[in-house]
């Protein structure tokens, strides 16, 4: 009975987290409007494919050199923040051009963001390895399984919510596109928000 109480805290914790306003969900919501319901899908999708990954990681305990090693924490770091940089000179560089996400190769754009963005990020690292045992019970025989288990529960129900996020967001994209010149400032905007997370992240200690 305590462990059914502990499994639907977590899940209730887990969607107040995917709600929060944080770098992921602002993503989504930017791609949802720049481009378009399909790709900003599959940034979800990418970013609930990075979810269980770190989890993964966490569980089974390499994520720990993270934790313990600055040098790799911060290596990490400079490349998630370089990612964050290039898709903003992207986003400015390409703010003239109003296509949606309607193109073949959409969901693969939107997928390689949303994937590269969550890995790249060592405060996800660090959040999945404070994060799953605080509701892992201590009397669990096999507790990396439990955590991964844990991990596939939070990537189900933020990947939902992000996909939700995303097909809302899109709707403005409808509308915005029928506007050139508000999409291009929409789309600069864009670029201006990826380039705060970067800095954001830049200053991120381990």
């Amino acid at each position: 009975m305590m462990e059914l109480q502990n499994i639907l805290f977590y899940i209730m914790t887990v969607i107040l987290l995917a709600l929060m306003p944080g770098p992921d969900i602002i993503f989504v919501i930017t791609q949802g409007i720049t481009r378009g319901k399909k790709e900003a899908i599959f940034v979800s999708l990418g970013l609930g494919s990075g979810c269980i990954i770190h989890a993964a990681l966490a569980s089974f305990g390499v994520s720990i050199i993270f934790q313990q090693s600055e040098f790799a924490f911060n290596i990490l770091k400079y490349f998630g923040a370089f990612y964050l940089f290039y898709l903003a000179f992207k986003a400015y560089k390409n703010a003239d051009k109003t296509e949606t996400a309607s193109k073949d190769n959409a969901a693969k754009n939107g997928y390689t963001k949303g994937i590269l963005m969550n890995l790249l990020n060592p405060k996800v690292i660090l959040f999945f390895l404070a994060f799953l045992p605080q509701f892992t019970p201590h009397y669990i025989h096999n507790k990396g399984l439990y955590m991964f288990g844990l991990g596939i529960i939070f990537m189900v129900l933020s990947t939902l919510i992000f996909t939700i996020v995303s097909i809302l967001s899109s709707l403005l994209n409808k509308v915005l596109i029928q506007d050139p010149i508000l999409m291009i400032k929409i789309n600069k905007l864009s670029a201006f928000i990826l380039g705060v997370l970067a800095v954001i992240l830049l200053c991120t200690q381990g």
